[in-house]
Order: structure tokens, then C-alpha cells, then sequence
């Protein structure tokens, strides 16, 4: 009799059921179906934008501190944007910022893990992803939420964040101390390629439904020891295998990664751009049933310690369009009210440029920006001084913003994981912030 053992299901089911390596696992039964319909997106500009050529501009400081860009008016009176923001300034009433973030951290690595888990256990200093990790809102959301039969809860896209090192993997995306089997499901690639077609998404090359489903026969003849050595693991790899199946066979997710289907004056809005395209998918996964995507902007982008105009001008037009288009498409579509929008950095970026006319590493004071839901629409929450060096009212903390968004998604902040040791965790000790609810 052929015979599997766990490891090898995890390899042919991540790779030969799935055509390509998929990425990423779900869980799909065997947990219960709490929180809301609510759904969520979370856009992360990794490395660091500059709040002050964003978000908060200071249009009476020096130039020192005002930086090489003017600010423009938005719809909000008296609140003004970097002058590059022309289409989020077009859709501020539509919109929450937040301009008084702080936490402790100056490292990259450690300030994308507190943005993405609110976590401040961890040292100031690059490292890679760790089995001890807390664990972040996708794979959170994946062990707590009951996914629906074909679309995994948590869908990360279009790459992970890396890290040099032996495992290239950055902390704060991944399952942690929840294991593995509950990292969001990974689509790579660019959207705004001709020939984006996520191999992982489609049947491999001849294979039919009806072989398919000879195939996940064959791989439920498993191993008898294998499955009594990781017994604990049964029945979630069960439960992936099912799902992996009932993804390709039911085909929402796949039809919502085939951006041919949009019209083409969409698709323009968006951006033909990485992140257009991304973000374009990220709104169709949401309409397929997704209930958390998140959209990682790859590998301090945006981190402008020298010459920050010149990058500004090439990486910051295709972000804000981008996203413009995305909270203005879901306010269309009526999804607005049901679907929170993220736009978050691990820090800022000091007040002073410096001699090598770029920002620097500032966690003080920084800006981040959210829609959906229950925020406010056209609110401007606290404040950062003059310099924009430092808070001067309603400080929040980046647990607090998880708090918010787990609030949203239907859970409590204190609802309780529990670690490889069986201690108990809240998935944020952070605080809801009222004041940006209505």
C-alpha cells in the first residue's frame, strides 16, 4: 500500500495537489466560528515613511524641518497633506489619521514586529522569525476564525517580508507560537504583470477535478506512526488538505486573482504598479470572502536616510494613488462600512533632514492613517509638536491600532491564545481607541 507520512503531505500537498509551492496554510474546520462578518486590510510600508512628507506636514517650520516638499489643502479644512498625497487628499473626508503613533523601537525589524503584533517583548536589533514569536493578525485570525468552505481567513500578499539570514524570514507575520499550520496563505507575485498567473491557485497542467480528487485519495492513505507522532497536528493537516482542495474546486479565490475580469478604467485608478494591482486584488479577495489581507510593501522601500526627493517622487505617487483608489472603491461598493483599512509604517522619520538630505529612524512621533468600519470619517486623531519630533496629545500606542482592528473583526482584544507552554495571552494589550469610533 502507498504510503505518506506528515512530512511528505505537507510537501505534496503544498506542492503537487497545488501545482506550485502555496505558501501558506489555513485552518478550515475545528475551530469556532466567533467574531463578525467584518473584514480588514492592512497595508504595510515597511521601512519607515516620513510623516512629515505624508501625513503631518509642517508648512511654518524651517525648511530643515519641513523637508524639500510643500503641503497641499484636503478635504478636511485646515488639514493639509505632503504635496505628493494629491489623491488621498481628494478622499481625507473619507478617513482617519492618526498623528501621534510612538513606541520604543529604532530597528526596522523590531519596529514592523510591533506594528504587526503590538508586542514590545523583543530586543532593538534585526533577528529572523522565531517558533516563540507572537504571532500576527492573519495567523491569529486563521486559529480563531472558522474559515468558509474555498477562501482562507487570511491571505498575505505579494510576498513576505525578509530578513538576511539562514531563514530570510522577518518576525511578526507568521504563526509563532501557534504553530505554523496557522500562517496567512501567501500569494506571490506582481499583479501588474502580463503574466501574473499564481501557479499556486490553478491546476497544474492536466490535471482535472476528477484526478484531483484521486489525488487527495491517495493522500489520506497516511502513515499510521507518523500520524501517531504528531497526533496534536491531525486533524489541522486534515483540515488543510480538505481546504486546499475545496479552494482550487470552488474557485472564488482563483477567480478573484484573474484581474482581466475588472474593467480596464479600474484598473487605472488603482495604477498599473505593484502595489495598484495589489491592492486592486486585495479588494477583490475581500469581495471573495477573505476576511484579512495584507498587503506588505517589500523591504525598507521606504527607508530615505539620503536623498528622500528623489525617492519620494518615484515610490510615494503609486502608494497614495493606489490607495485613494482602494477606500474610495469600497466606499462605492457599499464595503467601506463592513471593511477597515490599515496604512501603517514601523516609525517615522526624524524632524531634521539631514546631511545627506534624507530622514532618518524616528519611533517619538509618526503618522498612521485608517478607514472602514466604524471610524471616522474625516477626523484627525492627537497630535505631534511643531518639528513634528514628538506628541503632544493622545498618544497611541501600535497595540492600541490592533486593538481597534481585532474591535472591528469581532473580537474582544482580551480574547485569549495561549503560547507552546499553555500560558495564556490577550491578542492585544493594547486599548480600543474610542476616540476615533463613532
Amino acid at each position: 500500500m502507498f504510503k505518506l507520512n506528515r512530512r511528505e503531505l505537507l510537501r505534496i500537498g503544498a506542492i503537487s495537489v497545488l501545482g506550485t509551492a502555496a505558501g501558506g496554510t489555513w485552518r478550515a474546520s475545528g475551530a469556532k466560528p466567533i467574531g463578525n462578518s467584518n473584514q480588514a486590510i492592512f497595508i504595510m510600508l515597511q521601512g519607515g515613511p516620513s510623516h512629515l512628507d505624508l501625513w503631518d506636514p509642517k508648512p511654518q517650520a524651517g525648511r530643515e524641518i519641513r523637508g524639500p516638499f510643500d503641503s497641499i489643502s484636503t478635504q478636511l479644512p485646515g488639514v493639509r497633506f505632503g504635496e505628493l498625497m494629491k489623491h488621498t487628499a481628494l478622499i481625507a473626508d473619507k478617513i482617519t489619521v492618526i498623528r501621534s503613533m510612538s513606541h520604543q523601537f529604532t530597528n526596522h525589524i523590531a519596529g514592523t514586529y510591533v506594528t504587526m503584533t503590538g508586542s514590545n517583548n523583543q530586543p532593538d536589533q534585526d533577528r529572523e522569525a522565531d517558533p516563540n514569536d507572537f504571532p500576527g493578525p492573519g495567523a491569529i485570525l486563521n486559529q480563531q476564525q472558522m474559515a468558509i468552505h474555498g477562501v482562507p481567513p487570511s491571505v498575505s500578499l505579494p510576498n513576505w517580508l525578509s530578513i538576511p539570514g539562514p531563514s530570510n524570514r522577518m518576525p511578526g507575520q507568521y504563526g509563532g507560537f501557534l504553530g505554523s499550520i496557522n500562517d496567512p496563505f501567501v500569494i506571490e507575485g506582481d499583479p501588474s504583470s502580463k503574466d501574473y498567473n499564481p501557479l499556486s491557485l490553478r491546476l497544474a497542467d492536466g490535471m482535472t477535478a476528477g484526478r484531483l480528487a484521486d489525488r487527495i485519495s491517495l493522500l489520506g492513505q497516511m502513515d499510521a506512526a507518523a500520524r501517531r507522532l504528531e497526533k496534536q497536528h491531525g486533524e489541522k493537516l486534515d483540515a488543510l488538505r480538505q481546504s486546499a482542495f475545496e479552494m482550487i474546486v470552488d474557485g472564488r479565490v482563483r477567480r478573484a486573482l484573474d484581474l482581466e475580469r475588472e474593467p480596464s478604467a479600474v484598473r487605472d485608478r488603482y495604477g498599473r504598479t505593484k502595489i495598484g494591482q495589489s491592492l486592486l486584488l486585495a479588494r477583490r479577495l475581500i469581495e471573495a470572502g477573505v476576511r484579512f489581507v495584507s498587503y506588505n510593501d517589500f523591504n525598507q522601500r521606504w527607508d530615505t536616510h539620503g536623498s528622500i526627493f528623489n525617492t519620494y517622487r518615484n515610490i510615494v505617487p503609486p502608494m497614495e494613488q493606489a490607495y485613494a483608489a482602494l477606500v474610495a472603491d469600497l466606499a462605492d461598493r457599499g464595503l467601506l462600512d463592513t471593511t477597515m483599512v490599515v496604512n501603517a509604517g514601523e516609525f517615522g522619520r526624524t524632524p531634521v533632514v539631514n546631511k545627506d538630505a534624507g530622514r532618518d529612524h524616528w519611533p517619538n512621533v509618526y503618522s498612521v492613517a485608517l478607514a472602514g468600519g466604524n471610524v471616522k470619517r474625516g477626523f484627525v486623531h492627537g497630535a505631534s509638536d511643531n518639528k513634528g519630533g514628538e506628541v503632544t496629545d493622545s498618544p497611541v500606542h501600535p497595540a492600541d491600532v490592533l486593538a481597534t482592528l481585532w474591535h472591528h473583526l469581532g473580537f474582544s482584544p482580551q480574547t485569549t491564545i495561549e503560547d507552546r507552554l499553555g500560558r495564556p495571552h490577550w491578542i492585544s494589550e493594547g486599548k480600543i481607541i474610542e476616540a476615533i469610533l463613532s
